[in-house]
């Protein structure tokens, strides 16, 4: 007899299992990651990486300002230690409604958008906060700046989309080398601007990168995932055929034989009655920017994202604090320290030394310590790239934040420290956190499917900008107190849990195909329903 024709594209398709593809007549079918496999890696994902790592770029220069940003304003305004740990945690509250905001974008309306709309949005933002008048008018610009900058990891997502499924660990470690760069380039450009010009004139040229980005993004493909995702399989075919060309100019049709098809992925069962009335229909309208949301918390699936916003928050709680605690044990005045040594807070006056134009007055060793600590993601980044594939994601983000304590509990005799000796545990605690960044990132996009990835990553970052908000009460009020032992014994403890419960991850995604099903996750999920490339929840009902 004939063969049974294939299951619709869009809402309410047949269910299928997750070891077959549907069938079109008699032609071989084929999805998204099966031809990018088939392409390999080559020159289409070089561009790609820079395009994308110049976001990444341009986040860390604006994040790693923050430490510069808050001592320049008590030299400007003269605000108290508490409002500048505030000034930190406005751009985190800005990055908590920013995340899951260009998330859901992306989801809807694809990554390129999104990608375009959070760049622009940052650079104007960030110009724009380089001619406050006022500490508050400073905060609100910033915090303007926080919502663009949850909107980065759109990035992120749009790199991962297009490489082979093989070596994908490795490459997304090495995105996350422009990540470093653009940390080095801030503290770099702190050293050659604050001592002789304005911070305003620092903030104006950290909004290089993005300036450049904005050029180059109008030639940025869409993902083939969102594509094929949304039912635009021509568009998704038509980008795969670019990469291929680009990748391989003498054998340009080298896409797999048959046609085009959208792999099973899991919807969510949150979903709206078809019998309903209209005021029924209305609420599921207008509910429908969370649907992507509910779906990350369906059972089965709850564990893991519970589990992962935890190692968000954690994570980026140890990151930033660290950023943080590295610039406040330098920037207080040398009456601060009681030892006579130059930089460190030793629990003396809140007092800044600053410069005629209103920056803070570091010296040349202060401004070299705080410089050799932003190089500390590059060998976070090699026990990333070392670790991700060969351990798997688990391992190595339980493995970081184990390392992590140890330099963390040594900083607790920071008392009798040389300057040398607490700038290499800072140093060590800096490379620890930004090995379990990398795989965080990784790891968390991967768990999940096209429909949602961008969703998932964006909920993931804004626990994560929580975990911001909040570590500012101790690496700079806690520490400008008198109370560093305290703040540092938090952070050891909070590393120390992370670790575990990054060990009790229950999925393992290192070699898999991105919307991989496998049958443990099948039974995790329970009554979640596999549609092909739908993009809306479909009720079984």
């Amino acid at each position: 007899g004939s063969p049974p024709p294939p299951p619709p594209p869009g809402p309410n398709p047949t269910p299928a299992t997750t070891s077959q593809h549907p069938t079109v007549g008699t032609e071989p079918t084929w999805t998204v990651d099966e031809a990018i496999d088939e392409i390999g890696f080559g020159p289409f994902q070089l561009v790609m990486l820079c395009v994308t790592g110049l976001a990444w770029m341009g986040d860390a220069m604006e994040m790693m300002l923050l430490s510069f940003l808050g001592p320049a304003a008590r030299c400007e305004w003269g605000i108290s230690p508490r409002q500048e740990g505030m000034l930190t945690s406005v751009v985190f509250v800005g990055m908590l409604f920013g995340a899951p905001t260009w998330g859901q974008i992306a989801d809807w309306k694809g990554r390129k958008l999104a990608f375009f709309c959070t760049t622009l949005w940052i650079f104007i933002a960030g110009l724009a906060s380089s001619f406050a008048g006022s500490f508050d008018e400073l905060c609100a610009w910033r915090a303007i700046v926080g919502f663009g900058l949850g909107g980065v990891p759109v990035a992120f997502s749009v790199f991962m989309e297009f490489l082979p499924s093989g070596n994908r660990g490795v490459w997304l470690t090495i995105i996350e080398t422009f990540w470093t760069l653009g940390s080095v380039a801030a503290a770099g450009l702190a050293w050659a601007v604050l001592p002789h010009h304005s911070w305003r004139l620092l903030l104006q040229l950290s909004t290089a990168p993005l300036a450049l980005l904005l050029l180059l993004i109008p030639f940025v493909s869409e993902s083939p995932y969102h594509s094929a995702a949304v039912g635009d399989y021509d568009a998704a075919k038509a980008t795969l055929t670019r990469m291929a060309k680009a990748n391989a100019p003498r054998n340009p049709t080298a896409l797999p034989k048959g046609t085009l098809v959208g792999r099973p992925v899991f919807q969510s069962s949150v979903t709206r009655d078809e019998g309903a009335g209209r005021f029924e229909r209305f609420v599921a309208m207008a509910s429908k920017p969370f649907r992507r949301i509910a779906t990350l918390l369906e059972k089965g699936q709850r564990k893991q994202t519970l589990m992962l916003w935890f190692i968000f928050f954690a994570v980026a709680f140890s990151y930033y604090g660290v950023v943080l605690l590295t610039t406040e044990v330098h920037v207080d005045s040398n009456a601060a320290r009681g030892d006579g040594r130059k930089g460190g807070t030793r629990g003396g006056d809140d007092a800044v030394a600053c410069t005629g134009h209103g920056s803070p007055d570091l010296d040349f060793g202060a401004y070299r310590d705080i410089f050799v600590s932003s190089t500390a993601e590059l060998p976070g980044l090699v026990l990333a790239a070392l670790s991700v594939d060969l351990i798997g994601r688990r391992n190595s983000l339980s493995s970081s934040m184990a390392l992590n304590v140890v330099p963390l509990l040594a900083l607790l005799g920071y008392a009798t420290f040389p300057i040398w000796l607490e700038t290499l545990a800072l140093f060590l605690s800096r490379a620890a956190s930004m090995w379990a960044f990398t795989v965080l990132y990784i790891y968390a996009p991967e768990t999940v499917n096209t429909s949602v990835r961008a969703t998932a990553m964006g909920m993931g970052n804004a626990v994560a900008r929580l975990g911001g908000m909040l570590c500012p009460l101790f690496a700079v009020e806690m520490v400008e107190s008198g109370r560093m032992t305290g703040a540092i014994a938090f952070f050891a403890a909070l590393a120390c849990v992370t670790s575990t419960v990054a060990f009790f991850l229950p999925i393992e995604t290192a070699g898999k195909r991105l919307d991989q099903v496998d049958e443990t996750a099948e039974e995790r999920r329970g009554d979640v329903e596999l549609t092909y490339g739908a993009t809306e929840p479909t009720s079984k009902k």
